[in-house]
């Protein structure tokens, strides 16, 4: 993600994070699926979504808390 993605992330309301957590939730299982069964190139798109997905739910979190 970049900054400018992540700054947008910071200005939606929990229900759209957490469609976009469902999403790439989604997303990362496929990527785990491909990549077990060989038909994955880009192996770093694992790496990244679970980075994604991590970012995306401190946001959550981060909102839940108002910090």
């Amino acid at each position: 993600m970049k900054k400018k993605e992540l700054n947008e992330l910071h200005t939606k309301s929990t229900d759209e994070l957490k469609q976009l957590i469902k999403k790439t939730r989604l997303e990362l299982i496929r990527s785990q699926m491909e990549q077990k069964a060989g038909k994955l190139k880009n192996v770093h798109l694992v790496k990244q979504k679970r980075h994604d997905l991590a970012r995306l739910k401190t946001i959550l979190k981060e909102l839940e808390l108002n910090i």
